[in-house]
């Protein structure tokens, strides 16, 4: 009976397992590319910390929510050799992800204005399964009373960006290893991941006005495609609004401030928009960043920055 018992058990979390496969997403997907691609670590020229928190469906028991905190910049903050940490949890249901990810990305200049990186991305995660908070058929059970059970996989995250101050593409492979390594306890488990990122920054410098359409499309096998694009507007460099549509699940507003070029926060809500609908009211997102240094201008920075200013100035003056 008890063997009957433990095979039932490992059907069960197998089959957990196999429903938790997909990485956790953000609608704020440009507020934290890195969670996206490795190679985006060093972009920014700055030292730049931030952190994410994400509630799905709320109002649905042991609903998915998310996690991190990540660490990034770049040698020098010159933009050529990128580094990063980032630390994450992410919990659905019965199940907690627990892990930590080291980032090492290097930037090319293939033009005066287009830069490429490339990056990759080792890690290390647990998987947690409280057995302890399972609704039993049979109270008292034994095998399912206090039980954690745990396990750990390796992996590797590579992907490129191409960017310039107008556009950026950028794609990624996730959990590139998988069954490749046998001696841990979960990595037969894991699914390949695709992302890729794509989009375009118009300025608009008489109406202060930044607008950047972009769009996320996602990829796990054996889950269709799925593709969210989404459109951001920016005023004085300080207030942001961004309207998300998430093909056949949500559409999400998000709203955020900016204060003194280095502190930004933002707030994230989405509505399902599909048979979920029904039983959930939306999901919660907040995001931080804070630029801890950033590259000092050069003279040359300088000195375009003080003739501008003269001439703005001057042609006040001459009106």
């Amino acid at each position: 009976m008890k063997k009957l018992l433990y095979t039932i058990l490992l059907i069960v979390l197998t089959t957990l397992t196999a429903q938790t496969q997909q990485i956790g997403m953000y609608s704020d997907f440009m507020m934290n590319a890195f969670y996206y691609s490795p190679a985006y670590a060093g972009s920014q020229e700055a030292l730049v910390v931030n952190a994410g928190y994400r509630k799905q469906w709320a109002g649905f028991d042991n609903a998915p929510s998310n996690f991190h905190v990540n660490l990034l910049g770049s040698v020098k903050n010159k933009g050529k050799v990128g580094y990063g940490v980032g630390v994450y949890n992410e919990s659905s249901g019965l199940m907690n992800i627990t892990g930590i990810r080291l980032n090492y990305a290097h930037h090319f200049k293939l033009s005066e204005n287009v830069k490429l990186g490339l990056g990759i991305q080792p890690g290390y995660f647990q998987y947690r399964i409280r057995l302890y908070d399972a609704i039993q058929a049979d109270e008292g059970d034994d095998i399912l009373s206090g039980n954690v059970y745990s396990t750990n996989a390796f992996d590797i995250n590579m992907g490129f960006n191409l960017y310039s101050k107008k556009f950026f593409v950028m794609a990624s492979a996730q959990r590139i290893l998988g069954s490749m390594i046998k001696f841990t306890g979960f990595n037969s488990q894991l699914q390949f991941h695709f992302n890729a990122i794509a989009g375009y920054n118009f300025h608009f410098e008489k109406q202060k006005i930044e607008l950047q359409p972009s769009i996320l499309v996602r990829y796990t096998e054996p889950v269709p495609v799925q593709v969210s694009p989404m459109i951001k507007m920016k005023y004085d460099e300080k207030y942001s609004l961004g309207l998300l549509y998430r093909h056949d699940d949500a559409v999400a507003v998000i709203a955020g401030y900016t204060w003194n070029k280095r502190l930004s926060v933002a707030y994230g809500y989405d509505i399902s928009i599909n048979a979920l609908r029904k039983y959930n009211s939306g999901s919660h997102e907040i995001m931080l960043s804070f630029i801890l240094n950033n590259k000092k201008p050069t003279l040359e920075e300088l000195d375009d920055k003080l003739n501008n200013s003269i001439l703005e100035d001057t042609n006040k003056s001459s009106k």
